[in-house]
């Protein structure tokens, strides 16, 4: 053996090739590290497999985290990151997100180790009342409140990326705190890993936001952290947002001195009559409105808030379906317009109330009468109405009679005569003439409805506009041997409504998953008729997007295999067994 051979060694990692040269300190590498990394992420053509590149290059030692930082256009976005605060602005999904996950694992740098934090809680979103707070990261990272609604577009299908080094790079990795939160952030954790956690962590807000997400953690620990003044009040409104929360626990929370503590409460679907009960008289104006919305709330108590100062507390009762009749009658003679409108829409309310309304003197009134089931002589009343609001309201309602929809397809507004384009029941004629409307959203309109004849669809899936070509192919009128046609079709649009459209047989579906076009790919795992293999194939696709759509239909089947396998199971106890249903045959 040579000195030279001695001193330098030529490693090959993959399409990599890299060179190592013997130092004083040891061996470094002695080729420059942006040709290494570019070839790492462009020598292989599928996602999956430029992340093993790319890891088996960061394993080798042939890049350094550093260089990735400064080279990787992503991971240089979440390494420019200085303040807490800012971390909403780095997307978590994206085409590279399992690669900067694994760059990140392998630095030792705070700022990365933070945001790794913030992508692997997003494994707990699922278990959060919807429609309240954002996912675990906003509270304890310091989001601004103003822009706490970035924070909701968060996937995490990369994670099944991950190769099994991330994994123990993830467990050994020196940051304390992160290794906390990816062991929290498992939706599967067991509840004494949880309770260890909060116990090792008593300061640490990262750590217990999500312990507090998850649906396993046990009830003491919850109610431990929304008493613990070290864990953080945004901390204990996290244990409000858990759906796993205890009706007991949930009523402890009600007696709160915090008002924003027992408006989170409130909202809750598992709290206890009695502590709405409570609520309704509550000093804060956002408490008393959170009861109004709750369907569980007992009649006294919308009754009484029926009567409540606040605006916006009445607005809620009226909206709120369980509200008494009575209630609703009243409501209807508010004297905001925003309380009478939202009973009219309220279908709760009986029609023969919401009729009388309808030459209301507030727009949004009349508006909200136009959608409900008032009778023909009102809606020819709101058909005339000035306001075009009203007259596309009564377009859209479902029991206006086919020749009230002929005269709304020439009303001299747009979106009144793509109202009747969409409508079911407007005659075929009609459609066939607003086919060729001047307005492309009157024709896109035209194109979704079931009941447009087939030489209309044919011609809109050639329509400039691509949106209007797009939800023509999709059309479930449309039968298969058209969809073959529309499936070798030129422009990538047709193709992608064909990979959607319920009635593509299955071998063209296999077809369409090997589109060059991304798009169309993903439409294919959006197709419930696809087959799981197709599905599989899939989630190995070079594009992040085209991968996550095959896993979350995959995940769907999943789910509803398992929601009838007790019904399979029931039938099969009973001594029946289950019915085939037959297939039905798709239009030619």
């Amino acid at each position: 053996m040579t000195a030279d051979s001695r001193s330098r060694r030529v490693v090959c990692v993959g399409a990599v090739r890299g060179v190592l040269a013997r130092r004083e300190h040891g061996w470094v590498v002695d080729n420059e590290p942006e040709v290494r990394l570019l070839e790492a992420l462009r020598a292989e053509r599928g996602a999956l497999e430029r992340l093993r590149a790319l890891a088996a290059v960061l394993d080798a030692g042939l890049v350094g985290v550093e260089d990735l930082k400064r080279l990787n256009r992503r991971l240089s976005a979440i390494a420019a990151v200085e303040a807490p605060g800012d971390l909403w602005r780095v997307r978590v999904a994206g085409d590279e997100c399992a690669a900067v996950a694994y760059a990140c694992v392998c630095a030792n740098d705070e700022t990365l180790s933070r945001w790794l934090g913030y992508a692997l809680s997003a494994r707990l979103d699922a278990n959060l009342v919807p429609g309240l707070l954002p996912g675990p990261g906003w509270a304890s990272w310091g989001v601004p409140h103003h822009l706490r609604h970035h924070t909701l577009d968060r996937d995490t299908h990369w994670v099944s990326e991950m190769p099994r080094s991330f994994w123990r790079r993830l467990r050994s990795h020196s940051d304390r705190r992160l290794r906390a939160v990816a062991r929290a952030s498992d939706p599967a954790a067991h509840p004494k890993v949880l309770a260890d956690l909060a116990d090792r962590h008593p300061g640490a807000a990262e750590v217990l936001d999500v312990v507090a997400s998850n649906p396993r953690a046990p009830t003491r620990v919850l109610r431990h952290l929304t008493r613990d003044p070290g864990a953080g009040e945004q901390v204990a409104l996290r244990v409000a947002h858990n759906r796993s929360a205890t009706a007991a626990l949930l009523a402890e929370m009600a007696n709160s001195r915090r008002w924003d503590l027992r408006y989170v409460a409130a909202w809750h679907p598992r709290m206890p009559r009695g502590a709405l009960r409570r609520l309704a008289g509550d000093e804060s104006d956002e408490v008393r409105t959170a009861v109004a919305r709750a369907e569980a709330a007992p009649a006294p108590v919308l009754q009484a808030l029926a009567s409540d100062p606040d605006v916006w507390v009445r607005t809620t009762v009226a909206s709120n379906p369980s509200a008494p009749q009575g209630v609703l009658e009243a409501l209807l003679g508010d004297r905001f317009a925003a309380v009478r409108a939202a009973a009219a829409a309220n279908e709760s309310t009986p029609a023969a109330l919401v009729a009388a309304r309808a030459r209301d003197r507030a727009i949004r009134v009349r508006s909200a009468v136009a959608a409900r089931p008032v009778g023909a002589d009102v809606l020819t009343v709101l058909a005339e109405d000035p306001k075009s609001k009203v007259r596309q309201a009564v377009a859209h309602n479902a029991h206006t009679p086919p020749e009230m929809l002929e005269q709304l397809a020439g009303d001299g507004c747009d979106e009144v005569r793509a109202a009747a384009g969409y409508h079911p029941d407007t005659p075929p004629v009609v459609l066939r003439a607003l086919a060729g409307d001047h307005y492309w959203w009157v024709r896109n309109c035209v194109a979704s409805n079931k009941s447009t004849p087939l030489r209309a669809l044919s011609k809109l899936t050639s329509d400039e506009d691509p949106d209007v070509s797009f939800d023509a192919a999709r059309n479930a009128a449309i039968g298969p041997r058209r969809l073959k046609t529309l499936a070798a079709h030129e422009h990538w649009a047709v193709r992608a409504g064909a990979a959607l459209n319920p009635n593509t047989p299955q071998a063209l579906l296999e077809a369409l998953a090997q589109d060059d076009d991304s798009d169309v790919r993903r439409c294919v795992c959006e197709n419930d008729q696809t087959p799981q293999g197709v599905l599989d194939t899939l989630r190995r696709d070079p594009d992040y997007w085209v991968r996550a759509a095959a896993a979350a239909a995959s995940q769907r089947r999943r789910a509803h295999t398992h929601d009838t396998a007790p019904q399979r199971r029931r039938a099969h106890t009973n001594g029946t067994a289950p019915q085939q249903q037959p297939i039905a045959a798709g239009p030619n």
